[in-house]
């Protein structure tokens, strides 16, 4: 068997098994809605707050309005007001430690303030919460990693693999990310995106320099990078910063774990809100069967679907209900 038959079957089971289980004939299941409605996901990410990031990528991202994650090293940092006009337009900075140096260098001492001393500085800074986490040179050391798990909601390790919603054990604090280099062609770049709308995954990139950067590592030609920006938009994939994709991600997983509560006419659906969650995270879920005499109910009101049947929630409210 193949990867694709592999995954074909795998998603024909996600199908049936990625909503809350119980059985009441009385009521559909929820299922959710993968990749907030379109065939895949993936999330540009930036390293080292590279100069070239706010002259060139940072304007090529606004003007087809698509958003980036940017991690961003807290004692290397200037040019800091044109920063928070990127926070304004809807871009996410993430935490790249203090100094990026080598997880082998640090002692327990050093693996807190690279960690949680650079998340005070940048939040201090610019104003708002970091819920993500980048490890230098793609270091996922196991100092360093218990201070991401005490301070951000998910983090970004360097394996050179996709995400499929159908893993079942997805290490939030170590996604994997493949990783731009200066000699590869635009179809390298082309293969990643068509291999992740074959499989419907979430594609992590992790890119540093681009032609035109001072010091940037790998840089990438200008040509090439708008070129994937262009494809990516001719594609039906979710483009999302990285904490965006994956708190939709981990809300699903949480979403199916739900327990259900069925009394009377009504079916009480309860879930875990994971630890630094980001607040107002909105996750689609469709009922099925479609039951046009059951209503979906979130914090006292009853929810409109939208043309297709789905319904957005608030996943941070914790609790939902299917009434008759």
């Amino acid at each position: 068997m193949n990867r694709y038959h592999f995954r074909f079957l795998m998603l024909i089971a996600f199908t049936f098994l990625s909503s809350a289980v119980y059985s009441d004939a009385n009521f559909s299941q929820l299922k959710v809605v993968p990749w907030n409605g379109h065939r895949a996901a993936t999330s540009l990410t930036f390293d080292d707050n590279d100069p070239i990031h706010l002259d060139l990528v940072i304007p090529e991202l606004n003007r087809r309005q698509l958003h980036a994650t940017f991690f961003i090293i807290a004692n290397k940092v200037d040019r800091k007001d044109e920063w928070r006009q990127a926070i304004k337009a809807g871009h996410e900075i993430g935490n790249h430690t203090l100094d990026h140096v080598h997880a082998n260098t640090l002692s327990p001492k050093d693996e807190n303030a690279q960690v949680v001393g650079a998340q005070n500085v940048l939040q201090k800074e610019f104003g708002v919460p970091l819920y993500s986490f980048a490890y230098p040179f793609s270091e996922a050391s196991p100092g360093l990693k218990y201070w991401v798990e005490k301070t951000s909601f998910i983090a970004r390790g360097g394996a050179p693999e996709m995400v499929s919603p159908q893993d079942k054990a997805i290490d939030w604090f170590n996604i994997p990310a493949k990783v731009t280099m200066s000699n590869y062609p635009f179809e390298t770049y082309q293969g990643w995106i068509d291999e992740d709308l074959q499989y419907g995954d979430w594609l992590v990139w992790m890119i540093h320099g681009i032609e035109g950067t001072p010091w940037g590592w790998q840089p990438i030609p200008k040509k090439i990078f708008t070129q994937i920006l262009d494809y990516l938009q001719s594609k039906d994939i979710w483009v999302g910063t990285f904490t965006e994709v994956g708190s939709y991600l981990r809300a699903s997983k949480s979403f199916e774990a739900a327990t259900v509560k069925v009394s009377g006419a009504e079916a009480l659906y309860t879930w875990v809100v994971p630890d630094h969650c980001p607040p107002n995270v909105m996750l689609k879920v469709t009922p099925n069967p479609v039951d046009g005499s059951v209503g979906v109910w979130q914090n006292g009101q009853k929810l409109v679907p939208d043309a297709k049947g789905n319904y957005t929630i608030l996943f941070n409210q914790g609790q939902l209900s299917l009434r008759h």
